[in-house]
């Protein structure tokens, strides 16, 4: 592979410049969209409410829907928000016990582990350089995802093991969290880390994976996803290099 030419000074400039516009505007518009969505929440439950009497189906249907619309304009504007404070600044990095991290996500995450009968098993995970509020965040998007894709007729299985990264110490980590959900279909290996891409039938924002692989490469590492068929569930390892 040719070496890449580095970016001149303007260059580098220009994209600063439109980095810290997008962050500017991720920002504001976050600000200025969750506002109205969590009056329109509200107002929308009220209005349920007040008119319990008059409920029929074609209202339900209506409520329903909008309800739905509300909560993916939330999620999708807290994805924004959170891929835009990631990329905003390099990783502060200090030694980060992954166990720590493992723990704290799974005690933000209580509810939904709670709610579907979630089962989560780890081995001994290794201490990192890495930022702390980056990997309590990877292991939310994986763990999360674990969750919300799982099989209908099986609680969520996960497993969270330490496994070899490459082929020498210099390498890094590598973490592999794995599920027995719905899986993704192989032809979606590599499209699925791209933001806001969103697969027919699964539910999301389609800025997960996207955010958890713009963690790992600013830890000098990658993600890739090994995948069953629909049905086989998804096994899916991060690396975070020695950087």
């Amino acid at each position: 592979m040719a070496p890449q030419p580095e970016m001149s000074r303007q260059e580098l400039i220009a994209a600063q410049a439109l980095l810290s516009g997008l962050t500017a505007f991720s920002e504001r518009a976050g600000h200025d969209l969750l506002g109205p969505l969590n009056q329109a929440g509200s107002l929308l439950a009220l209005f349920v409410k007040r008119n319990e009497d008059g409920r029929n189906s074609e209202t339900d249907n209506l409520m329903e829907f909008l309800k739905n619309a509300s909560s993916r304009m939330e999620r999708i504007t807290a994805g924004v928000r959170k891929y835009m404070e990631i990329a905003g600044r390099l990783p502060r990095l200090e030694p980060v016990d992954l166990n720590a991290a493992l723990t704290s996500a799974q005690a933000t995450l209580e509810r939904a582990i709670s709610e579907t009968g979630a089962v989560i098993v780890s081995g001994p995970l290794p201490v990192v350089p890495a930022d702390p509020v980056h990997m309590l965040t990877i292991f939310e998007i994986l763990i999360g995802n674990s969750i919300k894709f799982g099989r209908r007729d099986a609680p969520p299985r996960i497993r969270i093991s330490s496994v070899k990264a490459g082929g020498s110490a210099g390498d890094g980590h590598g973490i592999e969290v794995s599920d027995n959900g719905i899986g993704i279909d192989p032809e979606y290996n590599e499209s699925v880390f791209l933001p806001f891409k969103r697969l027919s039938g699964y539910p999301g924002a389609g800025l997960g994976l996207a955010t958890a692989k713009l963690i790992a490469e600013l830890h000098g590492g990658s993600i890739r996803l090994n995948t069953a068929p629909p049905g086989g569930g998804t096994s899916l390892q991060f690396t975070i290099g020695s950087v």
